[in-house]
């Protein structure tokens, strides 16, 4: 049996062996081709240079207007990767001419590409910070993995002997334009966290992707272009660990500081749902805040007031929801708990009258019966989204009522579950409130809602 099947005797003995041919690279690597290929791309001709500006206009105005789709075809035209791959193969192969222009490239089109992308947001009507904008500011080591896995899916598409489909999506991953672009922002309107969070996040893209195509020579054992002595080689992985350490800090930090941030958010929610919301008393909004006090939560309210005491004792619950040495501030409204339902009362009505008129519209080609089950079903559940103390809300067929004891010919009727703790007079006004909302949407004037 032939020994290299992959269904031979042989991988069956040694997987080890078989999984290793399987994940080689070196069976379709063109060496001499992809130095040629790199060194050649490194430079900016002066072709390269019209589509890196056209490419940081087209990066800038995705920026400034938030669309993703100019953004990426910007980054499909960007020649950026070209002079990085060039720095990571001079260093991997130790061609010092080829690291220095590489280098001296890449230099010139980053500064090239801040002052175009400067430029047009000095005049740009807009020019305002965008949710495109502002996720370039703080890269984490969520951003590393992206540049180093997106370098190393680069340098393996590029050394095959034939072009892989890959690359236009390795450009898109690896998003070396919109971070320039946002340090152009930043530069244009003098807003220097924006351009050094969005710098920081470009050299850092920058320099794993280097370093991905320097592992990913090694490991293809492309040709030094001089020897190197067992002292520069221990030398030059020192130098790739400490720039790879420098570099990784700062994002570090902030990916720690995101996650501490979510996970605050998520208690801060929970604690405003379980603590603060009631029937009668609402949580509009919150903030988490740091002032001179530590960590300080503002949470708005409307509706019922809180007393003193309650509130404090409210406030020794913090902990309970991973909130310690956090401050809290209850801003309470002049809003009466009568005002805030009535005015919940006037956008429930207001959403069923827009829910009825589409339906309207939907049912006026072909009429449903007044007493289509289906239609009282869907009706009823409309019950749930348009009042809050209601959790549940099933129309009852005639027969179920009947096998409950009901009269002979019972009206339709809705059963409502109202949530634990409504006062006795809020079900009554919200049973009457939706018994003649239900009646005017399904002109059923003797339908009934009644309480389960």
């Amino acid at each position: 049996m032939d020994s290299q099947h992959p269904g031979s005797m042989e991988h069956l003995i040694d997987p080890i062996r078989y999984v290793r041919q399987r994940l080689s690279l070196h069976g379709g690597t063109d060496i001499p081709a992809t130095i040629q290929r790199v060194s050649e791309g490194a430079i900016l001709t002066p072709e390269n240079l019209w589509l890196l500006a056209c490419s940081a206009i087209l990066a800038s105005i995705g920026l400034d207007v938030s669309s993703a789709a100019v953004i990426i075809g910007a980054m499909l035209i960007s020649p950026l990767m070209g002079p990085i791959l060039g720095v990571g193969l001079g260093f991997g192969t130790a061609d010092r001419a080829l690291l220095q222009r590489s280098l001296r490239e890449l230099a010139f089109a980053t500064l090239f590409t801040i002052a175009v992308s400067a430029i047009y947001f000095l005049i740009s009507p807009l020019a305002t910070p965008t949710t495109e904008l502002v996720s370039r500011t703080r890269p984490t080591l969520l951003d590393v993995g992206v540049a180093f896995f997106g370098g190393v899916a680069g340098i393996v598409a590029g050394s095959r002997k034939q072009v892989s489909l890959a690359l236009p999506g390795v450009a898109i991953a690896t998003a070396l334009m919109p971070p320039l672009c946002t340090a152009g922002f930043g530069l244009a309107t003098g807003n220097w966290a924006f351009f050094f969070g969005a710098f920081y996040l470009y050299g850092l893209n920058a320099i794993f992707i280097g370093l991905s195509t320097f592992l990913i020579v090694r490991m293809l054992h492309f040709p030094p272009h001089v020897q190197l002595t067992p002292e520069a080689r221990r030398r030059e992985r020192r130098v790739v660990a400490i720039v790879a350490f420098i570099a990784i800090l700062p994002s570090a930090y902030f990916l720690y500081d995101t996650v501490r941030r979510v996970r605050e958010d998520r208690h801060i929610a929970d604690f405003v749902r379980r603590e603060i919301q009631a029937p009668g008393r609402s949580a509009s909004a919150w903030e988490h805040q740091h002032d001179s006090r530590g960590d300080v939560v503002k949470i708005y309210i409307a509706g019922h007031p809180i007393e003193a005491a309650q509130a404090d004792s409210i406030r020794a619950k913090l902990p309970e929801y991973g909130l310690k040495n956090v401050s809290l501030d209850l801003v309470q409204s002049d809003i009466s708990a009568a005002d805030l339902e009535r005015f919940q009362g006037g956008v429930q009505r207001d959403i069923l009258r827009a829910v009825s008129t589409a339906i309207a519209a939907r049912d006026s080609a072909n009429p449903p019966r007044p007493d289509d089950p289906m239609r009282l079903s869907a009706a009823a559940h409309e019950l749930v989204s348009a009042f809050p103390e209601i959790t549940d809300a099933t129309y009852a067929p005639r027969q179920d009522l009947l096998a409950q004891g009901a009269a002979a010919a019972p009206a339709p009727t809705v059963l409502v579950t109202f949530a634990s703790g409504t006062s006795s007079g809020v079900r009554r006004d919200i049973l009457s409130r939706s018994q003649a909302l239900l009646r005017v949407r399904l002109a059923m004037d003797s339908l009934r809602v009644l309480e389960r």
